[in-house]
């Protein structure tokens, strides 16, 4: 007979989990040899409880199936920019975007443009890698705080991050709670326009107010030097990215299509293919080329089966019951989800274990009383966001590298990551208003017509 897990079980397992992660992190070594303690324990109690080989061999079947898309999308990720960069197009997508950017309003602009990068990779990372050192460095001939500017930055990088179809931390969310990608942009859509029209207010009167801009000394990138063929050829690999996710639908087919695009556009620009193989697999820094990706890969893997054992065996779900009693008010359970989800990322050293985790965790609760939907919404506002703002987080970590300001000095500026969680409980309210209104009137158009 199956046993239920102890709390002081769970928190031994999660403890030791959590905290070799953490060490990972600051000694920078494996996160894949730092689960293994945890993991190893999580095994121990595993059995102890009644558990066989059998429903192991089951949970690591179904965990490494629920997460095999987005070890493909990681995949592709590392060799699609290499091929991008190489072909031209991130160079002349990143002349292009600054182009945009101007003195009279540099802290917007900067987070619009930022946005668009991040939209168009799908990763804070890869984006700030692009964008973040001509930005910061434009930024040093303006009288304005750096951490104003890296604030500004890395908002930008993580409405991608959030919403991209392309991140991995919103194929993580599809996979994790079996969502269908264009309902799940629809369901995401609401509130990324909310915050984004409140960041943008918010960085308009931060150039009113705080940014001096010397006469002459700043200057933004010009586009005299690309014509507009040229521009054209650049765009494709991106442009057919993307309409082919959106009517695709197939995520690896979406990165083929792309890559075989931006391959013919390098040939045809006179570059190597022999360079270009060898590029897809070394990158061109440290965050590209499916060498960089393995670890990640591996790891992502790794995390999709320890969270599938943790809801076979329901470990935590007595003590989720008792926490989420209130099955009736959206309002109520998302401020709940909301706690639960900041706690998780804030215990945690990187994106993908909380993502996973909490999806995983509540999704029985939500599903049978509100909707996935709703959780994958709420998780996409939270759990991905608070990443950015937890001062030991990796990917905060990798953030604050790539724009030289340290986390805790740019997270008050960072507005998208402080105002994307307030407005998905906002949403929740207004669907939960909207509802009770449409009910109230069903009752009384029935009641008159009696």
């Amino acid at each position: 007979m199956k046993q239920s897990f102890l709390l002081r079980e769970i928190v031994l397992i999660l403890t030791i989990t959590i905290g070799v992660l953490m060490v990972a992190v600051v000694h920078n070594f494996s996160m894949t040899l730092a689960i293994v303690p945890g993991f190893a324990i999580l095994l121990y109690f595993f059995y102890k409880k009644g558990y066989t080989h059998a429903h192991l061999r089951d949970a690591i079947t179904t965990g490494i199936k629920r997460n095999k898309e987005v070890a493909w999308l990681l995949m592709f990720v590392g060799m699609v920019l290499p091929t991008w960069k190489l072909a031209g197009t991130v160079e002349d997508m990143n002349t292009v975007f600054l182009s945009f950017i101007s003195a009279d309003h540099f802290l917007m602009m900067t987070f619009l443009v930022t946005m668009l990068m991040s939209l168009v990779i799908g990763s804070a990372v890869g984006s700030l890698s692009v964008v973040g050192v001509p930005v910061m460095a434009a930024a040093g001939t303006i009288d304005v705080s750096l951490g104003y500017v890296a604030g500004a930055l890395v908002s930008g990088a993580f409405v991608g991050d959030r919403t991209s179809p392309l991140s991995t931390s919103f194929q993580l969310i599809i996979h994790s709670l079996d969502l269908n990608v264009r309902r799940q942009l629809l369901r995401i859509l609401p509130t990324l326009i909310g915050s984004v029209l409140v960041t943008v207010l918010a960085y308009f009167v931060m150039d009113l107010v705080v940014l001096d801009v010397e006469a002459g000394a700043f200057s933004s990138e010009n586009l005299d030097g690309l014509s507009t063929p040229q521009l054209v050829i650049s765009l494709l690999p991106p442009f057919v990215l993307m309409v082919a996710i959106l009517w695709i639908g197939k995520t690896k087919h979406a990165f083929m299509l792309s890559i075989g695009t931006a391959l013919v556009v390098l040939m045809i620009r006179g570059e190597s293919v022999i360079e270009w193989s060898t590029l897809i697999f070394t990158g061109f820094d440290s965050h590209t080329g499916i060498f960089s990706m393995l670890p990640f890969i591996v790891f992502i893997l790794v995390v999709g089966v320890f969270s599938q054992i943790i809801e076979d065996t329901e470990m935590l779900q007595p003590y989720i019951d008792k926490v989420f009693t209130n099955s009736d008010s959206l309002t109520k359970n998302t401020w709940q989800t909301v706690g639960v989800a900041f706690g998780i990322a804030f215990i945690s050293p990187n994106q993908s274990f909380p993502v996973i985790l909490t999806g995983r965790a509540l999704k029985p609760h939500w599903e049978a009383n509100f909707s996935k939907g709703q959780l994958g919404r709420i998780i996409a506002d939270t759990t991905v966001v608070f990443t950015g703002m937890v001062p030991w987080s990796m990917l905060a970590l990798l953030c604050a590298a790539l724009v030289g300001v340290p986390v805790l000095d740019f997270v008050p500026f960072a507005f998208f990551l402080l105002i994307t969680p307030f407005m998905t409980i906002l949403a929740s309210w207004w669907t939960e208003r909207r509802q009770a209104k449409r009910a109230y009137e069903v009752g009384e158009q029935h009641v008159s017509g009696m």
